[in-house]
């Protein structure tokens, strides 16, 4: 079994809507994000063409890639809309709260 780390992410403080921030972690690439007093962590690398999502915009619940246009939600990152074939999700990570710290276990 392996060993999970915590990371801190972020201070409660410091969130609100249309938060947005890009960590690089333990080799995950990962996209910190609040929508609707929300938080949502994902991949931030497309998994269609490996192409980064830090800029991919938000329509209603789902994240447009800024490369091929492809859709994912952000709740679950399940690929809402493919348009080149078929394309697997967009991992998801559960978030942490540990008092004014939100963090991930990787």
């Amino acid at each position: 079994m392996a060993i999970m780390t915590y990371y801190l992410l972020e201070h409660r403080s410091n969130l609100h809507d249309n938060y947005r921030r890009v960590f690089s972690i333990a080799g995950h690439d990962l996209l910190l994000l609040q929508h609707q007093g929300t938080l949502h962590l994902l991949d931030n690398i497309c998994p269609h063409a490996g192409y980064p999502m830090t800029d991919a915009q938000l329509i209603g619940t789902n994240l447009r890639c800024p490369m091929h246009g492809y859709l994912f939600a952000i709740d679950d990152g399940a690929c809402v809309a493919a348009y080149e074939g078929p394309c697997r999700d967009l991992p998801t990570y559960r978030i942490e709260y540990r008092e004014q710290e939100i963090g991930v276990m990787l």
